[in-house]
Order: C-alpha cells, then structure tokens, then sequence
C-alpha cells in the first residue's frame, strides 16, 4: 500500500502574480494539507506551464488566479483545461461576477473562490480543496472529452470569417488550439522551428494578442 501512495500525485500549485497571495495559500495549505501535499507556486501562466510540462504527473490540484501579468480572465483556464484535461483546476479570484462563475464552470474548474481574504473565502477554499481530496468534487472527465466551451483541435470556419489566415497559418493556428508548443508544430507540419514562430507571430497578429492563452481564449466560448 506504501508504493500506492508514493505514486499519488501530491503537489498543489498556486498560480498568482502577487507574491502576498501566493504565500498566503501556501501557508494556509501546508497548514491543514501539509502531510499530504506539498504546493508549488508559480507567478504568471508561462512559468506555470513550464512546471506542468516538467512534474505534470506530480501535480494533484491547479489554483488559479484570472488576472495574470501575461494572461486576463478565461483564457488561462481554457489553455490549461485545453493542454491539461485531467488536471482539476480551482479559480481563486477576486471577481464576483456570476457569468464568469457560470463561464468558468463550462470550462471545466471544479470550484470558484473568492479571493476576499475573509473567513468564509478561506473556508470555502479549504472545503474544495478537502472534498476534492476525499473524492467529493467532480474531477475533469477523462482525456479526449471534450468540455463545453473548449476548443477542439480543428477550427470552426464561422470564426474565420472576414480574417486573411493562409492555409498554413490555418494548419498552425489548429495545432495551437490543440495544445501544441513551436517544436511540436515543427515536427507536425515540417516546418523550420524559425517559420513556426514566425507564423506563430503573424497569426497573433492577425488576431491581435500577445499570447497563447489570449489566443486560445478567443475560441473558447
């Protein structure tokens, strides 16, 4: 039963630009979950998905905050759930509006904290967090199913309507939205790494973003 145990994934990670908040969880939960987990901090979306592309297999439970220095509402949680399927996200937020609730939730989160500092904000986390321990919250369904509100790895052409993309950047922007980085999209269309991140480049352009998860974000409703 040992060896079981060894092979759980153990480790939270905390996704928040202010260094405040991210102490705040950590010593919150190393103080009621300590003995089981251990957490992890990461402050914007791209060292986030640095870890997770290092100890994806380690990493039991995602909290997420909306608002990152390199990421703004939804998109970060699309790109996660879209790159991520499996891995159970909880919104830590200090929005309060309710079609963000209810748009998060389509997208797969498991639960929406409000990020208020006060008892019952704390409370509510450290409910999720136990429930979800213990098997009470619904985790994500297996690979290969789709979310509401995720985007497939094909794109819709109605979104494409009006917007002057090649049918290579169409190919590229695909495998973006399928989850892949420059290298893999190399590998998969034969490009140069070099054309891929000018292509890359262009496309967001085109769309006018700055990243992948804002990209990403636009398909996900």
């Amino acid at each position: 039963m040992a060896n079981d145990n060894i092979l759980q994934p153990r480790t939270i990670l905390a996704i928040d630009d202010h260094e405040l908040v991210r102490v705040g969880l950590r010593s919150v939960l190393l103080q009621h979950f300590g003995e089981r987990y251990r957490v992890e901090e990461a402050q914007s979306l791209e060292e986030a998905l640095v870890c997770l592309k290092e100890r994806a297999g380690d990493i039991f439970l995602i909290l997420l905050d909306l608002h990152l220095g390199d990421t703004r509402g939804l998109a970060g949680l699309a790109l996660l759930r879209q790159r991520y399927p499996d891995l159970p996200v909880i919104v830590v937020s200090g929005l309060q509006d309710e079609k963000v609730r209810e748009k998060a939730a389509m997208l797969g989160a498991v639960a929406f904290v409000n990020k208020g500092g006060d008892a019952g904000s704390l409370a509510g986390l450290l409910e999720a967090v136990d429930a979800l321990a213990r098997g009470q919250l619904p985790r994500p369904p297996a690979s290969g199913a789709q979310q509401p509100g995720t985007c497939a790895g094909s794109v819709d052409a109605s979104r494409l309507s009006g917007v002057a993309l090649s049918k290579r950047q169409i190919q590229v922007l695909e495998l973006i939205l399928a989850g892949h980085d420059n290298s893999q999209i190399a590998e998969e269309t034969g490009l140069a790494l070099g054309s891929v991140k000018n292509c890359v480049s262009s496309i967001f352009l085109v769309f006018n973003v700055r990243s992948r998860a804002e990209l990403v974000g636009l398909f996900a409703g």
